[in-house]
């Protein structure tokens, strides 16, 4: 069995970072509580291991009110803005851990729609992290994914447009309605907002693919990057698996002669990573 790992899988800088922080927070903070708003990244074996250090997680709207004069860790994908302006009034410590490439978004939609700008974000609505970019809208900002998102767009054509992206989404898709959206608004401006570890990963995994038998994607199914990491995987391999855990393994097949393609998500912690293809080694 040959067995080829992807040069970008595993964490993206943004992620490392998060976690790396998060831990000295709780280490140099020892006994005190210490709250983060939602999962600090999407990887349930990470965000485990930070809640037995401590960490209390909050996603309902009550209990962040509530909090006041405490250590709030905002996650990698960021917040509301409404949320960061609660926490600011009430006195709390904010940590702010969100992606910079994520910030750099949030800057962007806020500084064009002030200055009359309508925004159109290409990604998944219901994403923690386009919803923070929504909030930061002064005005009028829509959310595509797809063909059918686009006929619902009520714009002038001749208005104004920002369009950036979901740092996360697919590439190719992307590119895409960036082509449809601009013949419709030709007073549009395009920002590229998709993080360059999210588009090597996903070139990597294209090119993995078309040339392997099998296909391991690891990380978790709430992970929006390795979902299309899969996806696109899929496309190009369909013996193609996604992996969450090391138990996930015994649900895949592997001839003992195949050539393995692996990558993983960038939430997808490394010592994962080499438990399932050491599980995959031995196993098959």
């Amino acid at each position: 069995m040959n067995i080829v790992v992807a040069k970008s899988a595993g964490f993206c800088f943004g992620v490392k970072r998060a976690v790396v922080e998060a831990y000295k927070v709780l280490d140099e903070n020892a006994g005190k509580k210490i709250y983060s708003i939602g999962p600090l990244i999407h990887n349930e074996i990470v965000t485990g291991d930070l809640h037995k250090r401590g960490l209390i997680e909050l996603n309902d709207i009550s209990d962040i009110n509530n909090l006041k004069n405490e250590i709030v860790i905002i996650r990698t994908h960021g917040t509301l803005k409404s949320i960061i302006d609660i926490l600011k009034k009430n006195n709390n410590i904010i940590i702010d851990l969100t992606c910079p490439f994520v910030s750099k978004i949030h800057k962007l939609v806020s500084e064009y729609s002030e200055n009359g700008y309508k925004i159109i974000v290409i990604g998944d609505k219901e994403h923690p992290e386009v919803k923070g970019i929504v909030s930061r809208a002064k005005n009028d900002i829509c959310v595509v994914i797809n063909e059918d998102d686009i006929k619902t767009l009520k714009f002038d054509k001749k208005e104004p447009i920002l369009i950036v992206f979901q740092t996360t989404t697919n590439v190719n898709n992307a590119k895409k309605l960036v082509d449809i959206l601009r013949d419709l608004f030709y007073n549009s401006k395009v920002v590229d907002t998709i993080c360059n570890a999210t588009q090597n990963r996903q070139d990597e995994v294209k090119e993995l693919a078309k040339c392997s038998d099998v296909m391991l994607i690891i990380g978790s199914i709430s992970s929006s990057n390795t979902k299309k990491l899969y996806e696109i995987s899929k496309e190009n391999c369909e013996d193609t698996y996604l992996l969450s855990n090391l138990s996930d393994t015994k649900k895949i097949s592997i001839n003992e002669n195949a050539k393995v393609g692996v990558s993983a998500g960038a939430s997808t912690p490394e010592n994962l990573i080499e438990e399932i293809i050491d599980n995959v080694r031995n196993e098959f």
